[in-house]
């Protein structure tokens, strides 16, 4: 029966639109974070990110309390799970597997500040670490 046709997950890029109007307002030498958000508005984070053997890449972006916003990116590779969020000062990721609790995930996250920041090599890190 074809009904029940399994589809290969799609990947998901929301907020660009937030980012632009967000982008006008700030200074572009204020942190790697408005590199990413200037990456993703002008489709090279998506090219970066789909030039890996990633089985999902969602990209995300949400305004903030404080006015700021935070890009998230989610990547999988079979049942193996990474999420980064580059916020204004500081950037997060965690590693897991699909279906482990939140505390788990929340127990998983490393925080790093923006020091000699590679996006490149972090992403290298990331890919390397699932496969």
């Amino acid at each position: 029966m074809g009904l029940f046709v399994k589809k290969a997950p799609k990947n998901t890029f929301l907020g660009k639109s937030k980012a632009k109007k967000y982008l006008k307002t700030v200074n572009k030498d204020e942190s790697p974070q408005i590199d990413l958000l200037s990456m993703y508005v002008n489709g090279e984070l998506e090219i970066i990110l789909q030039g890996h053997d990633f089985d999902l890449i969602e990209v995300f972006v949400d305004k903030l309390k404080n006015g700021t916003l935070d890009l998230q990116i989610n990547l999988r590779f079979g049942n193996k799970n990474i999420g980064l969020d580059f916020f204004h000062d500081h950037y997060e990721y965690c590693y897991y597997l699909a279906g482990c609790t939140p505390d788990e995930v929340e127990n998983s996250i490393i925080r790093h500040e923006y020091k000699a920041f590679d996006f490149n090599g972090l992403l290298k890190e990331m890919a390397s670490r699932l496969h």
